[in-house]
């Protein structure tokens, strides 16, 4: 009997070791996966330009507006060459969007295409493409526009918003990471370290690829609501259709 009460203790000892460490393991991964924004410490970008509100893309009551994906206040960096951008494009009258990439004194047209528009609101994004856009230099800035376009006979009526991408070089840190991350958790990776276009784009990636994941949609929501974007969380990944180059 007293055998059968010393295995009893060492079995109870044991459930509640394991217990513990189930209980402790699913932290570590949550923060591991954490897919809160760092903003990095680097400032605001410059000032963006005044965009319209005419003609055909005036919103219906409730309607949210033509929206930049990116962090409010600070600069969106990129770790890539030809990395991707991510709009909210709400359902409107306009023929396409227009996307110009330029120097950083607005000098120099470095890329330009137009893009199809869905009828339906969601989100839109559109990845430099290597054969026709050079790569982003390490240590610049460069200044975007998506232009919708209304009458493409008269652009008087076009509305547009723009933003700054600047492409840094990664840190050691970071790197050693980089080898390291897997699909799942690279979108933690780059939130973690503050890196903003890559962030987004290894998220929506995952989400493009599972699209009945919950996890993998509350993870979508925590990004965006650590970077104040939390209200476009609910709409559809759109896939961009280049109309012309």
């Amino acid at each position: 009997m007293g055998g059968n009460k010393s295995l009893l203790q060492k079995a109870t000892t044991l459930s509640a070791a394991l217990f513990l460490g189930l209980a402790t393991t699913p932290a570590l991964n949550l923060t591991a996966r954490a897919e809160v924004f760092q903003p990095p410490n680097r400032g605001a970008p410059p000032s963006t330009a005044e965009g319209g509100s005419r003609g055909c893309s005036l919103l219906k009551e409730g309607e949210k507006p033509l929206t930049a994906l990116t962090p409010a206040n600070y600069m969106a960096l990129t770790v890539s060459e030809h990395p991707t951008f991510f709009w909210y494009v709400p359902a409107s009258g306009a023929s396409n969007l227009e996307f110009t990439l330029l120097d950083e004194n607005d000098q120099e047209v470095l890329y330009k295409t137009t893009i199809n528009v869905s009828k339906t609101p969601g989100i839109v994004s559109i990845s430099l493409p290597v054969a026709q856009a050079a790569p982003l230099e390490v240590g610049k800035k460069y200044h975007w526009y998506l232009t919708s376009i209304c009458d493409i006979s008269d652009r008087t009526g076009d509305v547009f918003i723009d933003g700054w991408v600047e492409r840094i070089e990664p840190t050691a840190d970071l790197k050693a990471e980089l080898e390291t991350a897997t699909a799942d958790t690279l979108p933690s990776v780059y939130a973690q370290a503050g890196i903003w276009h890559e962030a987004i784009a290894s998220l929506a990636a995952l989400r493009e690829q599972n699209p009945n994941d919950t996890t993998i949609l509350t993870r979508w929501e925590e990004l965006l609501d650590s970077a104040k974007l939390n209200q476009f969380s609910e709409y559809p990944l759109i896939s961009a259709q280049k109309a012309v180059n």
